[in-house]
């Protein structure tokens, strides 16, 4: 796939990953990447001085989650792709941002069209898999360029930490579409407006 054409999916997947958070009711998804805004609520350093950044990100309402942060990756595919290890990479991003940030960091979404890793999905959201990510990514989350050392400073509280911080969503075009209208969702924002006056 040339790089224009992933540029473009990437885009409709964060585009589609936002309409379906915010007409969940739940989620208020505010910040989409490369939005000039957005940027630097999305972005976090890695130990080796470079940057990384998350798709979109926003507040969860309501309940249990009320006013709770969370930051999304969406991938757009209609087969596996190299899904598996971008989700790798994905969870040694998330571990780095807890180790940084953790005041921002009180949920992390990876949102797909399409299962991968099938032999491991029940595993997927684990401290054991944020771990071997950590240790995968060394350089990059710890700073450090021998594994052994690396296996030293992995702090296994934070891999539990963002475990339980992990959403892995499945979306399907169709499920797309049994989602609350533009004009519902106006309606309800206003009212929760007007109700907290």
């Amino acid at each position: 796939m040339s790089g224009e054409l992933l540029h473009s999916k990437g885009e409709e997947g964060a585009r589609r990953a936002k309409h379906w958070l915010d007409a969940t009711t739940r989620a208020n998804a505010r910040w989409v990447n490369p939005n000039p805004t957005a940027i630097p609520k999305l972005t976090f350093d890695w130990a080796d001085g470079s940057t990384f950044s998350y798709d979109l990100g926003g507040l969860l309402i309501g309940g249990q989650f009320e006013g709770q942060e969370f930051l999304v990756e969406s991938k757009f595919y209609e087969t596996p792709g190299h899904q598996g290890s971008m989700y790798v990479e994905y969870l040694a991003k998330c571990y780095r941002a807890y180790k940084t940030r953790p005041d921002r960091c009180d949920n992390f979404m990876w949102i797909t069209w399409h299962p991968f890793s099938l032999n491991r999905w029940s595993k997927l959201c684990t401290a054991a898999e944020v771990r071997a990510a950590t240790l995968a990514h060394h350089h990059k989350c710890l700073g450090c360029d021998d594994p052994e050392q690396a296996e030293e400073l992995v702090d296994e509280e934070a891999c539990k930490e963002v475990a339980d911080r992990l959403w892995l969503i499945l979306l399907s075009k169709r499920q797309e579409e049994l989602v609350i209208s533009k004009k519902h969702l106006g309606w309800i924002r206003d009212r929760e407006t007007t109700e907290e006056v």
